[in-house]
């Protein structure tokens, strides 16, 4: 075989293995913690495909729905009874980046969590839980569930940020007294009430 096209055939192969690898035609799903990116840090909405930012801690607990038609995308969580934990990133937890911890630091914030229950075994009731850090948290509050999206809210009094690095958090679970228990997240609204103290 010539030099020529030896070189040629191997050059062609290796951009191959790099188109391949780079795979540019795929949907790339959002992941990591949520930041207001170039938007607002006192006001963030994690929806649609944001969703994909939920992490599922210690157990495989969650899947995404996409949306169809008029149906909006979801977050599925599902819980076994024998999961019990308390802190809220040892289950399905959304990180919250630097920037919006920046912002709701010293100030009363409110979240927002858009979620019904759903699927054979419907949690009728689910908890939430905003972590800052080792700091403060507020513990898990919970819920009753329908069978339609409803929002449901918990305040909280953010402290300082602190020396520590870290970040924030906020946990979401179905109750599941027996069996196993399921819910969707169609949105988790994170704003600020009040200014800096």
């Amino acid at each position: 075989m010539r030099d020529r096209v030896f070189f040629a055939l191997a050059f062609i192969l290796a951009s191959a293995f790099i188109l391949m690898a780079l795979n540019p035609f795929s949907e790339r799903v959002p992941t990591g913690p949520v930041s207001a990116g170039a938007g607002n840090a006192e006001d963030v909405t994690v929806k649609d495909a944001e969703l994909h930012r939920f992490q599922p801690g210690n157990f495989d607990s969650i899947s995404f729905v996409a949306a169809s038609g008029e149906t909006p995308a979801a977050m599925r969580i599902t819980r076994q009874a024998t999961e019990e934990y308390q802190d809220p990133r040892s289950g399905p937890h959304l990180v919250l980046a630097e920037d919006i911890e920046f912002a709701m630091e010293n100030r009363q914030i409110q979240v927002d969590v858009e979620a019904r229950a759903a699927g054979e075994f419907a949690a009728s009731q689910f908890e939430a839980n905003y972590f800052a850090k080792t700091e403060q948290e507020t513990g898990w509050k919970p819920f009753d569930l329908t069978t339609e999206f409803q929002t449901y809210r918990f305040t909280f009094d953010a402290p300082p940020r602190g020396e520590t690095i870290g970040y924030d958090y906020i946990g979401i679970r179905p109750i599941a007294p027996d069996k196993h228990r399921t819910m969707e997240v169609r949105s988790v609204r994170i704003h600020t009430l009040t200014g800096k103290k």
